[in-house]
């Protein structure tokens, strides 16, 4: 019996083909901290041992404070801001800028300070004060006024300065500005002033602006002022009406309104 011989058709042969396997991931190796080697480590400690030492070397241990008025205070409130952060406690570390805005935060008398560096353990800070002007009353309290209009304490038993009484009673904080530089300055030149003019004043009140200023006077009567007008071209008008007045013999009851210029209104 002959063989029969299978040709090849040319075509694939199918079948059960098998699961593909999914690549692993690789996974990366963790270095554990025993793996550093032993000379890295203590290269880091020694390191940071020579700068917290040289750290050390120059830290500051004493304020020299300049300043007209107030040393004691001004050196003990930088002691207190360098006590509570580290890097500010040597001069290798220390921000200056950062101690001068603190300083001027934590202080409210000081206008104006800078601090340097004296080696190898000091700081001199150097601070010019806020100068007192006026007093603003409000509430049962009455609030020492800088130039500027901000109130910078409390004012001191026997001090002279016009005291400008505020009707509304609004709450101050120390450091809070409540008036303006203008009114501040105003207020310095207005006793003298009204002096000159004929009348003495005796007290000072804001009401719900403070560009509405009443005056009380030794005559009994108020005056009624405006004070973004010029003291000087107010007096004058005061001298006019006060003469006027002098000349008819008579004396307002009440008040004398000078808020407008060249004119008075009295009653």
């Amino acid at each position: 019996m002959a063989d029969r011989r299978v040709r090849s058709s040319g075509r694939p042969t199918y079948g059960r083909a098998q699961p593909l396997t999914p690549p692993r991931k690789r996974r990366t190796p963790r270095v554990s901290v025993g793996q550093i080697p032993r000379r890295f480590m203590v290269l880091i400690v020694v390191v940071i041992l020579a700068l917290y030492g040289l750290n050390q070397s120059f830290a500051i241990n004493h304020v020299s404070v300049r300043s007209v008025a107030r040393t004691a205070d001004i050196q003990a409130s930088a002691m207190n801001l360098l006590k509570h952060n580290l890097l500010q406690q040597s001069l290798l570390t220390i921000n200056d800028g950062a101690l001068e805005n603190d300083l001027m935060k934590a202080d409210p008398m000081i206008k104006t300070v800078t601090v340097r560096r004296s080696w190898p353990h000091g700081l001199v800070v150097t601070a010019t004060l806020k100068e007192p002007a006026i007093g603003w009353a409000s509430g049962d309290q009455v609030y020492l006024i800088d130039k500027d209009g901000t109130a910078i304490g409390i004012m001191p038993a026997g001090a002279t300065y016009p005291v400008i009484y505020d009707g509304s009673n609004l709450p101050v904080a120390i450091g809070q500005r409540v008036m303006t530089s203008h009114l501040a300055g105003y207020m310095q030149a207005l006793p003298a002033a009204l002096t000159a003019a004929g009348v003495t004043p005796t007290r000072y009140e804001v009401k719900d602006t403070t560009l509405d200023l009443y005056v009380t006077t030794n005559k009994g009567y108020k005056l009624i002022l405006d004070t973004s007008r010029p003291i000087e071209d107010t007096t004058a008008n005061l001298k006019a009406v006060l003469a006027s007045l002098a000349a008819q013999k008579r004396t307002p009851a009440q008040y004398i309104d000078l808020r407008v210029p060249d004119k008075a209104y009295y009653q």
